[in-house]
C-alpha cells in the first residue's frame, strides 16, 4: 500500500507563522495600548543619544536634580531598535516594533510546542501565555527580548531530553540579550539550573562526568557572552542593586507582588493551569516541579514575572505533559498539516501581510496615552516663558526628556537610588514635610502633577506659588515672580 504524505498547508503557511501572524495583526489593531506606558518616550530618548554620540552614556545627563550620577543604560541596544522604528514610522513604528516581538515570540513558542504537544494544545496554551502577556505588551525592551528567552528556553529543554548540551554556538544569542534587557539573567540562571539537573539525573560516572563537562563547557561560554557589553559586569550588579531598594519597589507598580483583590490575567492563568494539573493529574520529575515552583515564586514577589512562568512553564513541562494531554487533544489533518514548517509561499504571503497591515495601520492616527503626555499644560508653561528647574510626577518625567526638558525625576529608579525615591514620593504624597524642602533646595521654578493628585492639592496651598495651567490630565504651578 501506498504510504499517505500529507498535504502541504494552503498558501504555504504554518501555525507557528499563523499565530504569530495574529498576534502582529491584532497588536496593530490595539495600536493605543501598545504606547501605555511612559518609558517608551524613555528608550527612544536613550536610543538616539547612543545613535548621535556612537557610544553608550555613563553618567546622567537628562535630569537637572542628579546631573553626572553614575548611570547603567543597561537596555541601551533596545533604546537604538526603538529609535531606528521610531524614526521610520513615527509612533506607528513603536506599535509595529511591540507588535512584531510578540509575534515572534508566540511563533517561536508554538514551534518549540510541537515538540511536544499536539496542534490543538499548542495553540491553546500559546493563547494562554499570550493573554498573561497583555498587560505588558508595551513598546520596550523586554518585547524584544521576549522571544530570545523562549527560544533560550526552548534550546535548553530539547538539549536536556536529548542528554547533551547545547551547541557552543547557541551562546552568542547571549551577546545580542544583555545589551537588549535584563531577562538574561532568567537565561543564565536556567542555564545553571539545567546544568545541575544534568549532573544529578545523569547515569553512569563516565555519561555524568561529560555530562558535567559539556554543560560546564556551554555555562562558562554563555557567561563570558554576557560580558560582551559596555556595562561589563554592571549587567549582574545593576539587577542586584534594583532588588535591593525595597521603597521604590514597593511603590513601582511592575515590580509589586501580585494584588489578588481584583482579578488580573496571571490569576486567570494560574487558576487555568492549575485546573488542567488537577483534572489529569499530570506528574514532573521532582527537578522540573523544583523548576516550576521556582517561576510560581518569581510570579507571586513580582508581577511583571507572570509572563515567565506563562511562557516558561509549558516548555519545561514539555517532555511529560505533552504525552499526559495528548487524550483531551482534538486532532484532524488541517492541524496536523498546519504543524509543518512554512515554504517560501507561507513566508511570502507573511511579508505582504506584514506590510499591509503596517499600510493600514498609518491611515489611523495614534500617539502615546496623554495620561503620561501632559503636553497642554507643558505647553503652557513654554508660552508664559517660565524657565528654571521642574519639579514633576514621576511618571511625566520621560515625556518631559523627551520634549527636551531636564526632568526631577523620571523612570531610571535604579539610578535615583532609594534615599532619592523615597524622600521624593513621600514629599509630593504629602506623607512627610520635605515638600517646601524640596523645592527650596533644588530652587523649582514650576511644577507639572497629575490634575488630580495630592501633589497638585499640597501645590494649590504652597505659599508663593500659584496655578497657571490645568487639565484634566495635569496641573502645572509657578513660583511667583518666576521666569
Amino acid at each position: 500500500m501506498e504510504k499517505f504524505v500529507a498535504a502541504p498547508p494552503r498558501l504555504g503557511v504554518s501555525l507557528p507563522l499563523s499565530m504569530g501572524l495574529l498576534a502582529y495583526l491584532l497588536g496593530l489593531a490595539s495600536r493605543s495600548a501598545r504606547l501605555d506606558d511612559p518609558d517608551t518616550m524613555l528608550h527612544v530618548v536613550i536610543g538616539r543619544w547612543v545613535i548621535a554620540h556612537r557610544a553608550v552614556p555613563h553618567a546622567d545627563f537628562l535630569t537637572h536634580s542628579v546631573p553626572g550620577t553614575p548611570w547603567v543604560a543597561h537596555e541601551w541596544l533596545g533604546g537604538v531598535v526603538s529609535t531606528l522604528f521610531f524614526d521610520a514610522l513615527g509612533w506607528h513604528g513603536l506599535v509595529a516594533m511591540a507588535s512584531l516581538g510578540l509575534g515572534l515570540a508566540i511563533a517561536v513558542l508554538v514551534r518549540a510546542l510541537l515538540r511536544w504537544y499536539t496542534p490543538a494544545q499548542s495553540i491553546l496554551i500559546a493563547c494562554a501565555a499570550w493573554i498573561e502577556m497583555t498587560p505588558h505588551w508595551l513598546a520596550r525592551p523586554h518585547i524584544l527580548a521576549l522571544p530570545l528567552l523562549v527560544l533560550w528556553l526552548a534550546w535548553l529543554v530539547a538539549a536536556r531530553q536529548e542528554n547533551r548540551a547545547p551547541p557552543l554556538a547557541a551562546a552568542l544569542l547571549m551577546v545580542l540579550w544583555v545589551n537588549l534587557h535584563g531577562t538574561f539573567l532568567v537565561g543564565i540562571g536556567f542555564t545553571g539550573l539545567f546544568a545541575v539537573e544534568a549532573v544529578l539525573l545523569t547515569r553512569g560516572e563516565a555519561a555524568r562526568l561529560k555530562a558535567a563537562k559539556d554543560w560546564a563547557v556551554f555555562t562558562a561560554a554563555s557567561l563570558v557572552a554576557t560580558l560582551v557589553t559596555p556595562n561589563f559586569i554592571e549587567a549582574y550588579l545593576l539587577p542586584l542593586r534594583l532588588l535591593d531598594m525595597k521603597f521604590a519597589l514597593s511603590q513601582l507598580l511592575e515590580w509589586k507582588s501580585i494584588d489578588f483583590q481584583h482579578v488580573s490575567t496571571f490569576e486567570i492563568w494560574l487558576v487555568l493551569a492549575l485546573g488542567v494539573v488537577l483534572l489529569r493529574g499530570i506528574r514532573l520529575p521532582a527537578s522540573r516541579v523544583l523548576l516550576m515552583l521556582l517561576l510560581l515564586a518569581m510570579s507571586l514577589q513580582h508581577a511583571r514575572n507572570g509572563d515567565l512562568i506563562a511562557f516558561i512553564a509549558p516548555l519545561l513541562a514539555g517532555p511529560w505533559a505533552g504525552a499526559q494531554l495528548a487524550p483531551l487533544a482534538p486532532r484532524g489533518d488541517w492541524l496536523e498539516r498546519m504543524a509543518r514548517p512554512a515554504d517560501l509561499r507561507g513566508w511570502a504571503f507573511a511579508a505582504g501581510l506584514v506590510i499591509a497591515g503596517e499600510a493600514a495601520a498609518l491611515a489611523f492616527p495614534v500617539a502615546p496615552t496623554d495620561r503620561y503626555a501632559p503636553a497642554a499644560a507643558v505647553r503652557a508653561v513654554i508660552a508664559a516663558g517660565v524657565e528654571g528647574p521642574v519639579l514633576n510626577d514621576y511618571n511625566f518625567g520621560d515625556y518631559l526628556m523627551f520634549q527636551g526638558i531636564k526632568t526631577f525625576v523620571d523612570g531610571r529608579a535604579d539610578m535615583f537610588g532609594d534615599p532619592f525615591i523615597k524622600r521624593y514620593y513621600e514629599a509630593v504624597h504629602g506623607t512627610s514635610d520635605e515638600l517646601p524642602a524640596l523645592l527650596a533646595e533644588y530652587k523649582i521654578a514650576w511644577t507639572l502633577f497629575p490634575a488630580d493628585s495630592r501633589a497638585a492639592a499640597l501645590m494649590d496651598r504652597m505659599p508663593g506659588w500659584h496655578r497657571l495651567y490645568a487639565d484634566k490630565i495635569a496641573a502645572a504651578h509657578v513660583r511667583d515672580g518666576a521666569k
